[in-house]
């Protein structure tokens, strides 16, 4: 496959001769070395792609793009929400970018009992990157958010959507399982759990606020392969 000539641009809706920032200018001319005249593609972050033409580059260095036709946003028909356990390291940076590439809306991570990583301001600031470039790869139109980290069971009491499900290798306690459907009105939320899995105590608070086993199968996931696969199922389409 060729590169993906798209750019993120969030005054795209505004006006049709723009100025990329620093990262995106950086992005066009250093590694796909376009020239003037290139056709593109930009997105605003907020829902809206555009195709469009590099037309030059400014006195700051800074490339002028010029907007065109609106192009289908490619969204998935269910806004889905993912908490994710924070993993060692900083494994989070490559969940964000897959869950921004098959559509997830919002990604929380997560602190819980068994979670091994930390969250840090710098950590943030890739997780978010992370989804703009997996949003820019995609083709989509919309950048998930990434929260700020939250405690399990803080998130839990939160304004969540009304279909929940939660994805953990541990099935001691009777969390019921279910089978989603391709439609969910108001939106899904997905909990997954550190590669320890939830504690007993998180797994039956989940139960308790409405929580089901998604069945992901006898083997026992990292948190990265548990998300992605899991977020796949929720947001499958309409059949």
């Amino acid at each position: 496959m060729g590169a993906v000539r798209r750019f993120w641009a969030p005054q795209a809706a505004d006006s049709r001769d723009l100025r990329l920032d620093a990262a995106e200018t950086h992005h066009l001319l250093r590694v796909l070395r376009l020239r003037p005249g290139a056709d593109i593609e930009i997105f605003d972050g907020a829902g809206n792609a555009f195709s469009a033409r590099f037309v030059g580059v400014d006195a700051e260095a800074r490339c002028l793009v010029e907007r065109g036709a609106a192009l289908p946003a490619r969204e998935p028909e269910i806004r889905l929400e993912v908490g994710v356990a924070v993993p060692k390291g900083d494994g989070l940076t490559g969940i964000a970018r897959q869950l921004a590439e098959i559509g997830a809306g919002t990604i929380v991570p997560l602190t819980s009992e068994h979670a091994e990583g930390r969250a840090t301001p710098a950590r943030l600031a890739r997780w978010r990157a992370a989804a703009l470039s997996g949003t820019r790869q995609s083709g989509r139109a919309t950048v998930p958010s990434v929260a700020a980290p939250a405690p399990f069971a803080s998130w839990l009491r939160g304004n969540l959507a009304p279909d929940r499900w939660i994805a953990s290798p541990r099935t001691t306690i009777a969390v019921p399982k279910g089978v989603p459907g391709p439609r969910a009105a108001g939106g899904r939320v997905l909990a997954v759990g550190p590669e320890g899995g939830f504690s007993t105590g998180e797994l039956e608070d989940a139960h308790r606020h409405g929580f089901r086993r998604l069945d992901l199968g006898e083997r026992i996931l990292r948190t990265g392969t548990a998300a992605v696969v899991a977020a796949a199922l929720l947001l499958r389409p309409a059949e």
